[in-house]
């Protein structure tokens, strides 16, 4: 599940911004009518791999980390829409959801003649991954989930986080005032069956803002606050993703001063039941799991975590 703390730094606060590589490539990508999104080229050949930022964060994430596989693929990162030096369209659901955010990444795919891509992608790109592995599993050779294995991106049997099945909930309830009583009989099992999930998501929600003061209001944040509603609006409901998965996950999460707290040993055994359900449900995934690592695993753990992408990168190649 995704923990609150956590849920905060994603979708509320900037990124890190880390040195920008100025030996790569940029340039811009249409993927809709006056929407262009910031690509990064690392260069490298053969089969490539594609990186994609968590919230706030953008292609230049990656610097530093990326080029390391050039050798063997070629390397490229995209700055989510809404984010950077990319377009930023109005920040309403239409022009965020699950399915608009695949489509700029598969046109970017297709614009550039990238043949069956592997996915990297941090955070709350997860939702992105597991989209495109559901949408387009054809096109893709595999995903590589960094922290991103959360309830956005796979909403297992003991999820409780609110924000993916309050989506699901009214969008169904929007479809009972157009579809046949046929079809509405048929639906409503699906949505008692939601809504009690969506009362248990609610008591992880009043538990989660129990003691979590209110922020200041600044121009800044509210803009980020439209757009982080804008993209929690359009979560979709992912179980089983049948493409070959990587998932790099902080088990137990990194703690500083409050590792013995009842707030922290609930965020720890949360991540240890997403990434248990998460393996039981996609037996096509390896789920690699790093004690105290920080939400940027790839730099609280580099060593670690190249090591694995590459050990995965190498059994596709080897397909």
């Amino acid at each position: 599940m995704i923990r609150l703390g956590l849920l905060l730094s994603l979708l509320l606060l900037s990124a890190p911004v880390f040195g920008q590589d100025k030996s790569a490539t940029t340039q811009n990508v249409e993927v809709e009518n006056g929407v262009e999104l910031e690509v990064i080229d690392w260069g490298g050949t053969e089969q490539p791999l594609v990186f994609l930022a968590g919230f706030g964060g953008t292609a230049h994430t990656f610097d530093g980390f990326a080029q390391r596989f050039t050798a063997k693929h070629r390397v490229i990162a995209v700055t989510r829409r809404g984010f950077g030096a990319s377009s930023h369209p109005e920040p309403v659901e239409a022009n965020y959801t699950a399915e608009r955010l695949a489509i700029d990444v598969m046109t970017v795919i297709r614009e550039l003649g990238l043949k069956r891509p592997i996915l990297v992608g941090h955070s709350i790109a997860g939702q992105e991954l597991s989209e495109i592995g559901t949408r387009y599993p054809d096109e893709i050779a595999g995903l590589i989930y960094l922290e991103a294995a959360e309830s956005h991106a796979f909403y297992g049997p003991r999820s409780q986080v609110v924000y993916p099945i309050a989506a699901e909930v009214r969008r169904d309830l929007a479809k009972l005032s157009t579809i046949q009583p046929s079809e509405a009989r048929k639906l409503l099992p699906k949505l008692r069956s939601d809504l009690k999930r969506l009362q248990e998501g609610l008591n992880w929600y009043e538990r989660a803002i129990e003691e979590v003061p209110d922020r200041p209001a600044t121009e800044q944040t509210s803009h980020r606050m439209a757009l982080q509603s804008a993209i929690v609006n359009g979560f979709r409901i992912y179980t089983r993703i049948k493409v070959p998965i990587l998932a790099i996950l902080a088990v137990p999460p990194k703690c500083t001063t409050d590792c013995k707290s009842a707030n922290y040993l609930e965020r720890a055994a949360d991540a240890a039941m997403q990434a248990e359900d998460f393996a039981a449900a996609n037996p096509n995934a390896r789920v690699v799991r790093i004690p105290n690592a920080g939400h940027f695993i790839w730099r609280t753990n580099e060593q670690e975590v190249e090591q694995e992408i590459n050990r995965f990168l190498d059994e596709i190649g080897s397909r």
